[in-house]
């Protein structure tokens, strides 16, 4: 495929400095929540309709802008995304990091409140507001789908802001187990993100972020196999940590 045609899309995809080539196998590649059963193919083709992408973006760039239109919603098809917001002083609060298959930029204001970046190299498809709803309103599928991520959003939003009044060991390894069942890893964690996303996401400095790993691989909880990949060998008690 070739370039893809941006018009309608929000001003910060349009100021990337990037090719923003359109993925090939498109249908192959679909996230693993709309590779429905046989009796919701309709509702999976209903969606794919109104998409606009694959966008492939880069590391660290800008997908939406604090104060962008709310046009659209987005569904990460490979990599992950983070939701942030940068102050005033230079410290920055990451409030979500969203994996392959996840949609995000739910709102109901007019213009986004949170910065969208990709933390990773990401592939991202871009769904019209507008469209995917009416879709929605005559696709029973469709809307039970919408209405389930939206409610895992809000789910996990509550417990990261729970979490934030917990020890460092505790935020640590809630995250990585969080983050292995999201990826659908059983033992072993990728951590693609930086330990500085990591630590913004966590209210946490990134010296306390990597010493929490090391504390925690001193008793035995985990181990680090390569540079960022991190092996659970005591999930039991990570998740003794978080009670």
């Amino acid at each position: 495929m070739g370039e893809i045609d941006l018009v309608g899309m929000p001003k910060s995809a349009k100021r990337q400095g990037l090719s923003h080539q359109a993925a090939s196998g498109t249908g192959s590649a679909f996230p693993s929540p709309f590779i429905l059963e046989d009796g919701q193919k309709l509702a999976k083709r209903a969606v794919l309709s109104v998409r606009r992408g694959p966008i492939r973006y880069r590391r660290n760039s800008t997908i939406v802008c604090e104060g962008d239109s709310a046009d659209y919603i987005f569904m990460v098809v490979d990599g992950i995304v983070r939701r942030c917001k940068a102050f005033q002083n230079g410290t920055r609060a990451i409030v979500a990091f969203h994996t392959a298959g996840e949609l995000f930029g739910w709102t109901d204001e007019a213009n986004h409140t949170l910065s969208v970046e990709t933390a990773t190299d990401a592939l991202i498809l871009f769904f019209k507001r507008s469209a995917l709803f009416s879709v929605a309103a005559r696709e029973q599928k469709v809307a039970s789908f919408l209405l389930i991520s939206t409610m895992s959003e809000l789910r996990r939003i509550q417990d990261h802001s729970l979490l934030i009044n917990r020890s460092a060991k505790c935020r640590v390894a809630s995250f990585l187990l969080d983050l292995c069942a999201r990826t659908g890893e059983t033992a072993e964690v990728d951590l693609p993100m930086s330990h500085q996303d990591i630590a913004d996401h966590l209210g946490l400095s990134i010296e306390t972020v990597s010493r929490t790993i090391t504390e925690l691989e001193h008793a035995c909880l985990v181990e680090r196999a390569l540079a960022r990949t991190i092996v659970l060998k005591n999930r039991a008690a990570l998740e003794r940590l978080l009670e």
